[in-house]
């Protein structure tokens, strides 16, 4: 009754609820009658299921995923990466009403509308497709771990080869929890350092899996590419009510179950170290207080505002409001999942941290462990459910970038069914490219990392264009040509010659460092002798190893060989060596610090050169056309599509209709006063920031000690 570790009954539940969403995109097609119902689903999405819209695009079982490795790998400190973003959610109040008010269908017809710029359109799209290509990879390779983690080969199938690799994780766990504890022999340091560049290669692991990543795409992507094509983001719209409810049961169904197979909430505090459990990091890893701040100002702010699905998740909105309210409900129902998530790869810690090698796969082991027939189908369900909607808006707007962008201008005087057909045939291209970037990259953690310096090139400018009538195109060119030089082709292309690669400085790691902490001692500090009592203060030392300064990780070219050179490992950090070049002491830092300034550097050197190139140059010629972006960018949306337009006629007529409404009267900053709306919601964003965030904080407390 079992077929690669599924009973039966999970196969059928699987095979259901790919049939229900297959046949809801063959039902969308007849809605699609031009660009508008298959990119924005005809701009009709109300509350409830712009809520479902925004929370589906935003929450998939990558995040789970991502969260729970995070929490396995680095602690509650690593989950930052994922919950940084609840602290902007004020910030998403206002972001979605001004998208919904630009009232465009793509991102980068921004360029195109206030610099009557086709060609920095043309590269916002090319570098927009890019970076959502890489979000989809990242959602392609949670699928895989997480299906391989539930497909585990029996020991007593492993080839010789594959038994080895298994051992020597075992191998390299035990040394490692040694070594952070300053108990590790003189004898075996050097057999410790051999394990551990393995273990950065991927060459030993913890099991192995039947699932190919072959056989595992061919199905994935057959399946929700075969959705999205027909129906566009009205299957999305659909397909994201099924994926909320799914994403409730499969989040909240493994709590419980890690608890009871542990033994409670007090064997839980004894199994994982109290340094994991620091909301904001414990200085062993790279998620410190000052990293997660430089983190949301680069991605979750800047990096955010120019987001390729911004349009397409606030513009299919009937109106502001129902745009504001899915944002927002969806965002912060998004992180109390995170909260969940993080306890989830904290319980997999204490249950399977002596077994699991690769921590991405932490959710997927305890899923096979812990479920039961049937669970286990609703599960995998839920994953798919989860990645194949946020994959499907994603591809939907990028193939609107592609066409509206890259095929439209050599192609111009088409019909509206030709261009949907397209659109269908490049998202069926854009699918199979992002299988292979699934499938060559690295750990998603990497990935995550990598992010905020790509999002912020276009980030930057976009938040500049919506409220500063002094940038100039000339700015944006000179900005976006200079950090895709230094943000994306240089740490891509460099690595790839060996005398870089092999550099003995850029491969230079920090100082092994002794962090001192002031704790209340548990259990097992009692029982090791050094507190008297749980709960008395008492000060502990851990040792942060060695970390690589300039590449994302450094190991040995031959791990066997100590003499062997070290060889730079993922992306080379560019932001690093700017800071080295101007005599920064990077080798006696935090890991944190290292992060903090990258991200630094990433948010402010894009403004460093838009505001001064834009002061000494200007936007001759463009005078009434910026005018008339601004007018409408003052008029509130009316979700009657009649009356709405007739209010913008008016605003063209006359530009200066609402500048009464501008927080700093005769400047080039168009900031407007705030509303009723404006305030209420943003003293609930922040009501919910702070209840949110203390209640995470209180829980942590309550389940430590």
């Amino acid at each position: 009754m079992t077929f690669y570790g599924f009973h039966i009954i999970d196969i059928i539940i699987i095979a259901a609820y790919l049939t229900i969403i297959t046949y809801i995109g063959k039902r969308s097609i007849a809605r699609i009658r031009n660009q508008e119902d298959y990119f924005l689903a005809s701009r009709k999405v109300g509350k409830f299921f712009q809520y479902f819209l925004n929370m589906g695009t935003i929450v998939d079982a990558g995040n789970a995923a991502n969260t729970a490795s995070a929490a396995f790998s680095k602690g509650l400190g690593g989950v930052w990466i994922l919950l940084a973003p609840i602290l902007t959610g004020p910030y998403y109040w206002f972001m979605a009403g001004w998208f919904r008010r630009v009232r465009l269908i793509t991102m980068a017809e921004l360029f195109d509308e206030r610099f009557k710029s086709r060609f920095m359109a043309c590269i916002y799209a090319c570098m927009g497709m890019m970076l959502s290509i890489i979000n989809i990879s990242i959602e392609n390779k949670v699928s895989l771990r997480t299906f391989q983690a539930m497909t585990v080969k029996p020991e007593s199938k492993y080839t010789e080869r594959e038994k080895q690799q298994v051992q020597q994780f075992s191998e390299y766990r035990q040394l490692d929890k040694l070594y952070r504890t300053k108990q590790l022999e003189p004898e075996k340091v050097e057999r410790y350092n051999a394990l551990r560049s393995m273990y950065k290669k991927n060459q030993i692991s913890a099991y192995i899996s039947y699932t190919k990543p072959f056989w595992f795409f061919a199905v994935y992507i057959g399946v929700v590419g075969g959705y999205v094509i027909m129906g566009g983001l009205k299957a999305s719209v659909l397909n994201n009510f099924i994926q909320g409810l799914l994403i409730f049961a499969f989040s909240g169904m493994m709590i419980p179950l890690a608890l009871f197979k542990l033994g409670g909430w007090s064997e839980f505090s004894a199994r994982v170290p109290g340094h994991m459990l620091y909301i904001f990091g414990s200085g062993l890893d790279e998620f410190a207080l000052w990293s997660i701040g430089a983190y949301m100002l680069a991605n979750y702010i800047i990096g955010i505002t120019g987001h390729q699905g911004n349009m397409a998740n606030n513009g299919s909105a009937k109106d502001e409001l129902a745009a504001r309210t899915g944002n927002i409900g969806g965002a912060y129902t998004k992180r109390v999942l995170t909260i969940m998530w993080a306890i989830c790869g904290l319980l997999a810690y204490a249950l399977y941290h002596e077994s699991i090698s690769d921590s991405d796969t932490a959710w997927g082991v305890m899923s096979n462990n812990l479920l039961g027939v049937g669970l286990r189908g609703i599960m995998i369900s839920g994953i798919l459910a989860a990645n194949m909607s946020t994959v499907a808006s994603v591809s939907v707007y990028l193939s609107a970038l592609f066409v509206r962008h890259l095929y439209k201008p050599l192609n111009p005087n088409q019909s509206e069914r030709h261009y949907v057909n397209v659109s269908r045939v490049s998202i069926a291209f854009i699918l199979l490219l992002s299988v292979y970037f699934a499938t060559t990259s690295r750990g998603i953690i990497d990935i995550l990392k990598m992010l905020p310096s790509l999002n912020v090139i276009f980030g930057a400018p976009v938040m500049l264009l919506l409220f500063w009538k002094r940038l100039t195109l000339k700015a944006v060119y000179i900005q976006v040509i200079t950090c895709v030089v230094l943000f994306a082709v240089l740490p891509g292309v460099l690595p790839k010659f060996g005398a870089v690669r092999n550099s003995q400085r850029l491969t230079e790691q920090t100082a092994e460092i002794t962090v001192k902490r002031i704790v209340e001692a548990r259990q097992e500090d009692v029982d090791k002798g050094l507190a008297q009592n749980v709960g008395q203060t008492i000060t502990k030392e851990t040792l942060i190893p060695p970390t690589a300064i300039y590449f994302d990780s450094v190991a040995r070219s031959k791990p066997d060989d100590p003499n062997s050179p070290k060889i730079g490992l993922g992306r080379l950090n560019t932001e690093i060596i700017l800071l080295g070049m101007l005599g920064f002491d990077l080798q006696h830092v935090k890991p944190s610090t290292l992060l903090t300034l990258r991200y630094l550097t990433d948010a402010f050197l894009p403004f460093l050169i838009l505001i001064p190139v834009s002061l000494i140059t200007s936007n001759k010629g463009l005078e009434e056309n910026i005018a008339r972006f601004y007018a409408k960018m003052k008029t509130k949306v009316i979700a009657d599509r009649e009356l709405d337009k007739t209010e913008l006629e008016k605003s063209y007529a006359n530009p200066t209709r609402f500048d009464h409404l501008k927080l700093f009267p005769k400047s080039n900053w168009e900031f407007c006063k705030w509303t009723r709306e404006d305030t209420g919601g943003f003293i609930v964003s922040l009501a919910l920031t702070t209840g949110i965030l203390f209640a995470f904080w209180l829980l942590i407390k309550m389940i430590a000690y």
